[in-house]
């Protein structure tokens, strides 16, 4: 199951454009015509893995809409994941802490106004987010792949298949996130105003979705 070079190409020039059109969308996603980007770049990877996987036809298939379901249980799992991390440092304001965590918790928000506590609360959030991944992005998304070809697209099963491989998700993740965290630095430094991240960005989510197709074959190959 392979993706040809020529589609790959085609692939990739369609998500420059996708990535150039959403830089050019005022105010991002707050802007209404996002929602119009979002559901047509949903559809655009969809018909890449049906691609990949030669499963026709590769648009305007049911099972297009069958993979909302596990799309969006990663939705909610991730925006859950966030809001639980958002929310962490006040909970003990609500369990009835004593003045010395309200002391600490107030010297904590201050700090955060400072840039380089600023970055540092990144670089923190950043690893919280790359420990919890093989769980709520991972794992989530073999099952949205697999829906995809009209398969059984349960959590569970994706669990299952890749049981005993947490650390091996968590370290194909860091591999992956630091050429981002370079580029978005140098863009950064060059003053390319999210230019060379969208250059970047088109060619490198085609690789990471190659990698899961390879990771998902590998793991649902029964």
């Amino acid at each position: 199951m392979q993706t040809s070079s020529k589609q790959l190409r085609y692939f990739w020039l369609a998500n420059f454009a996708f990535l150039s059109a959403f830089a050019l969308i005022p105010d991002g996603l707050s802007n209404p015509l996002s929602i119009v980007w979002l559901m047509l770049y949903y559809i655009y990877w969809c018909g890449f893995f049906r691609v990949y996987f030669k499963k026709k036809p590769y648009f305007l298939t049911m099972d297009i809409f069958g993979s909302i379901i596990p799309s969006t249980k990663i939705f909610f799992i991730t925006v859950l994941a966030a809001f639980l991390l958002i929310i962490l440092p006040y909970l003990p304001l609500f369990m009835g802490f004593n003045e010395k965590y309200l002391l600490f918790f107030e010297k904590y928000m201050e700090a955060l106004q400072n840039a380089e506590a600023g970055i540092l609360n990144q670089v923190v959030l950043a690893i919280i987010l790359l420990i919890i991944s093989p769980i709520i992005i991972c794992r989530p998304y073999f099952a949205w792949i697999s829906s995809l070809q009209g398969l059984n697209g349960s959590m569970r099963k994706a669990f299952r298949k890749t049981e005993g491989n947490y650390w091996r998700f968590a370290y194909i993740m860091m591999i992956l996130n630091l050429p981002c965290i370079v580029i978005y630095e140098l863009d950064l430094y060059l003053g390319c105003h999210g230019w060379l991240s969208v250059g970047f960005y088109s060619i490198f989510f085609i690789y990471l979705n190659l990698v899961f197709a390879k990771l998902y074959e590998f793991f649902y190959t029964e």
